[in-house]
């Protein structure tokens, strides 16, 4: 994916420096726009479009990647099987998960809430169950 970035963004590096040359040599004679600076544009918004979205599948994939942790967690501290993920939040690299555990002796559930960051598990809490 890192890949992909830094070539993306190489190529929207020599577009964008070859535009202003091609642009300063054409200044004088010719003010409209041709079909060159429309590939350059295309390319450039291509470029942009494919960083955004390689940024936001690496966040989807740490968010899943949170739950995972978190989901495990709760299995093994509790005892019973991680019935339902009823909210994932993000702040300051951190993600939030909580969710519901169901015991085995078909009782109660018993809410949990994770926060993790990079793979690590750094809080974990379990609340009563729900009569």
């Amino acid at each position: 994916m890192k890949r992909a970035i830094y070539g993306v963004a190489a190529v929207a590096s020599l577009v964008a420096s070859a535009v202003p040359a091609e642009a300063r040599r054409w200044h004088r004679h010719h003010d409209d726009v041709d079909a060159g600076d429309v590939v350059a544009g295309a390319v450039l918004v291509g470029g942009i479009a494919a960083i955004a979205n390689a940024i936001s599948e690496g966040n989807r994939e740490k968010q899943d990647a949170a739950v995972d942790a978190c989901a495990g967690e709760a299995e093994n501290r509790t005892g019973g099987r991680v019935a339902d993920i009823g909210r994932v939040s993000k702040s300051k690299g951190y993600y939030t998960v909580e969710g519901r555990v169901e015991q085995g002796d078909g009782g109660p559930h018993q809410a949990f809430s994770c926060t993790v960051r990079n793979g690590t598990i750094y809080g974990f809490r379990t609340a009563e169950p729900a009569a």
